[in-house]
């Protein structure tokens, strides 16, 4: 088998172009990672910051809890897993927002630090670092969300917890007016989805407005339980907010609700659920 005399030349050729080309091609991903990082980094800054940060003094704290539990049903899946599924909602009582500030040193760093800011009595805003992290929901949410903000379990009435929300972290911000009463509550939503960012920003920001709540529906992706090898029988639904204590309230004696609710299974093997007690509605126990 004869060979090309120029295949040689040829080849050594194109290992000339291919190197010349390689160092330029790498620059130009650097500077697009480059460029997209400065984006991420300044796509906030503007209005990341709701006002000057002064040092602590009196604040006015948020009070979070949990909304009443609604729209509960038990749905199967075309495999045959039965999923218990209801509506959360977390509402601030308090005197002040809830307000989050997160921040990563660059573009694609999991080490987020996560800060909560208060807004002062006399004007301002002071905030602390607390231990909370980040996480994100490329499930169809595509932001960050806060973990384990919330925590929503099924429990037998003697405590023991049968289950757990697949879903494992919230993005939060005003979706419903829950208490219009409270002083400094505003009339129409003031903080939105677009502060949960997305995933290539370095700076989250979240809020929840005094009297808002921010609702879960039902049919969200991860707003479930299985509760397949669940019996029949009665159950408690029990709803906390901030279970580990990440973040500084006004009243922490308020974080849970429940309801209990009987599960049978009916004659065309669905499951029926039915809601038999519900614990009380958060209320703001004083104005400040």
């Amino acid at each position: 088998m004869m060979q090309d005399p120029n295949a040689a030349p040829i080849a050594r050729t194109r290992r000339r172009w291919r190197d010349r080309l390689a160092v330029p091609l790498m620059l130009a991903v650097a500077l697009t990672i480059a460029t997209v990082g400065a984006w991420s980094v300044g796509a906030f800054a503007v209005d990341d910051a709701p006002g000057r940060l002064i040092s602590r003094a009196d604040p006015l704290l948020p009070d979070l809890a949990m909304g009443p539990i609604e729209d509960i049903a038990v749905g199967t899946t075309e495999t045959g897993q039965q999923r218990l599924r209801f509506a959360a909602s977390i509402v601030n009582i308090g005197a002040g927002p809830f307000l989050l500030r997160a921040h990563r040193p660059w573009l694609g760093g999991d080490d987020w630090t996560v800060e909560q800011w208060f807004v002062e009595r006399a004007g301002d805003y002071s905030a602390i670092t607390t231990g909370a992290g980040l996480v994100y929901g490329g499930d169809g949410h595509n932001h960050w969300h806060v973990k384990q903000v919330e925590v929503h379990q099924l429990e037998t009435l003697d405590g023991k917890v049968l289950g757990r929300l697949v879903k494992q972290g919230f993005c939060f911000f005003d979706t419903d007016l829950y208490e219009a009463t409270l002083t400094d509550a505003p009339e129409r939503a003031h903080w939105g989805a677009r502060g949960c960012a997305g995933t290539l920003d370095t700076r989250v920001r979240m809020g929840l407005s005094v009297g808002w709540a921010d609702k879960y529906p039902w049919h969200l992706l991860d707003e479930r339980i299985d509760v397949t090898s669940v019996p029949d029988g009665t159950y408690r639904i029990r709803q906390i907010a901030d279970p580990n204590g990440d973040f500084r309230e006004s009243d922490e004696t308020n974080n849970e609700t429940w309801v209990d609710v009987v599960m049978t299974t009916l004659p065309d093997g669905l499951r029926d659920v039915r809601v038999v007690k519900a614990g009380p509605a958060p209320r703001a126990t004083s104005p400040e």
